[in-house]
């Protein structure tokens, strides 16, 4: 879903294990991944900073100047405005326990999100209500159906800051 340059800022939200950010930092030439999460395991059995960082390292794709790992709450994203090219996010959203939350983790997302760039949230539930906020926060937005080949199925919100 993405025309990789090679050059882009990209940010994982809720990284887990690094699939996503391990899979962006392989297309990376200049750019950088940074991957964050509050490395719970309720959510994800065995989920640490630790664990991620032993996968970027066993992916080959451990280099500072390309991948950084950090704990860092969805909701308050310790980022400055509009500083990343591409925002990913699988699984991630459902898990914060209230709308109010999530609603601010998308407003964090477009926040943190550059002109031009593309954010891309998938999940199992709740995708409608991502692509609402997102939509109120002035990100065009479109959502796929739902894909039965994945598991858990998925749909797909993809939102472009213009």
């Amino acid at each position: 879903m993405i025309s990789w340059r090679g050059d882009e800022q990209v940010l994982d939200v809720g990284t887990g294990r690094g699939l996503l950010l391990i899979g962006a930092a392989r297309r990376l030439t200049s750019g950088k991944g940074t991957g964050i999460d509050v490395w719970s395991t309720k959510d994800l059995s065995g989920n640490s900073i630790e664990r991620t960082e032993a996968n970027v390292e066993v992916e080959g794709v451990k280099d500072k100047d390309k991948v950084e790992l950090r704990s860092d709450d969805a909701r308050r994203l310790s980022f400055p405005d509009a500083c990343f090219d591409i925002i990913l996010s699988n699984l991630c959203l459902h898990n914060i326990p209230d709308e109010g939350g999530r609603a601010q983790a998308c407003r964090e997302i477009a926040r943190v999100l550059k002109p031009g760039g593309t954010a891309i949230i998938s999940d199992f539930i709740r995708t409608g209500f991502y692509q609402k906020v997102l939509v109120e926060e002035g990100l065009k937005v479109s959502r796929t159906g739902l894909n039965l080949l994945s598991f858990p199925p998925l749909r797909v919100v993809q939102a472009t800051k213009e």
